[in-house]
């Protein structure tokens, strides 16, 4: 996965993220934090409802089979809903 796309304040949000290479089953884990109401699963899944527009910069680190792993840096943008 290259980059997430925007979530808005009250929504609900769904991304999945996507690994190549290695062994497959892959675990992600988060090193940082999401947006409040956002989480992310051990298969990749970002769900949840954002409470709150921020901007939240933060890691991903995946895992294969192998124990190999690789980290990508992310930015959600969390934005106000319209009215």
């Amino acid at each position: 996965t290259e980059a997430l796309e925007d979530a808005v304040v009250r929504a609900p949000y769904n991304a999945t993220l996507q690994a190549a290479g290695g062994t497959a089953p892959y675990t992600f884990t988060l090193e940082g934090l999401l947006p409040q109401g956002l989480a992310l699963s051990a298969a990749g899944v970002i769900t949840g409802t954002p409470a709150a527009p921020a901007t939240n910069t933060f890691t991903i680190r995946v895992t294969d089979a192998q124990r190999a792993t690789t980290t990508r840096q992310f930015t959600l943008v969390t934005r106000a809903a319209l009215a």
